[in-house]
């Protein structure tokens, strides 16, 4: 029997909430997961994030966002003075680059042997991320979906869409029709933008109904959460950061 089939966004190096989101809608072999990009910056555990999502290649899926574009595009200059250095070390990239670090130290005896390995393990970063889809086409229970980080030119065919528009589009594509007869599921805007209440919950267009926003702002926000929408029926598991970290720190 077919499992079923998942999304989520913007982990932003919270791999103790991925874990307990995957715990909570009891993810097995059988289930897909696709995760919509922004893996890495502002939380502890980005390296480990996409350790285990090498680790579950079989039936977990990343499509690339902006902070992997930001990452990739540091790790070709590796130079902080670089605009793109300026840009990722605004947006969280020291803290991400001190983990890689650390991560890679685990296994290595001698200066030289890191250096090595640091430099292989950099190229290969960068091809990974080049190697990651800017969106997928899903058809789920007849239901044609787009699964996409940021969004697209409203103005433009999907399979015209620029790398770096997917990524970082915001307004321009949530506010406008996007692509007839099929529904776009995003990240990348915190929903308390988005949501006339404020709150971190999914978002389904009430308007043009063809977009479904699902990033619950873990990354900025210690009050967000971790949505997950399951794609056979458009029901969301919610996870909240506050509770996982207050269990990490021991707190009562």
């Amino acid at each position: 029997m077919a499992g079923k089939i998942y999304a989520l966004s913007d982990l932003h190096g919270h791999y103790e909430i991925l874990l307990a989101m995957l715990r909570k809608i009891r993810f097995d072999d059988s289930d897909t997961l696709y995760i919509l990009g922004d893996c890495n910056d502002r939380g502890e555990k980005a390296m480990e994030i996409y350790q285990f999502i090498r680790q579950h290649s079989d039936n977990i899926f990343l499509l690339k966002g902006n902070h992997e574009l930001m990452m990739r595009d540091f790790l070709m200059k590796e130079n902080w003075e670089e605009p793109c250095g300026r840009l990722w070390k605004s947006n969280g990239g020291v803290r991400t680059l001190e983990q890689m670090e650390a991560f890679l130290r685990k296994d290595c005896i001698s200066d030289r042997d890191f250096h090595d390995k640091r430099k292989e393990f950099r190229t290969w970063m960068v091809e990974y991320v080049n190697s990651l889809p800017s969106f997928l086409e899903l058809n789920v229970g007849g239901q044609p979906l787009v699964l996409i980080h940021a969004g697209i030119n409203p103005e433009a065919s999907l399979y015209e869409q620029d790398e770096e528009i997917c990524a970082w589009v915001r307004e321009w594509f949530y506010l406008s029709p996007a692509i007839k007869e099929k529904t776009i599921i995003f990240g990348h805007t915190p929903l308390c933008y988005i949501n006339s209440n404020h709150q971190f919950d999914v978002w389904f267009d009430p308007v043009y109904h063809d977009k479904i926003g699902i990033d619950g702002g873990i990354g900025p926000f210690e009050n967000g959460q971790l949505n997950c929408i399951c794609l056979n029926d458009l029901s969301v598991t919610v996870v909240k950061k506050e509770e996982i970290c207050r269990k990490h720190r021991g707190d009562a």
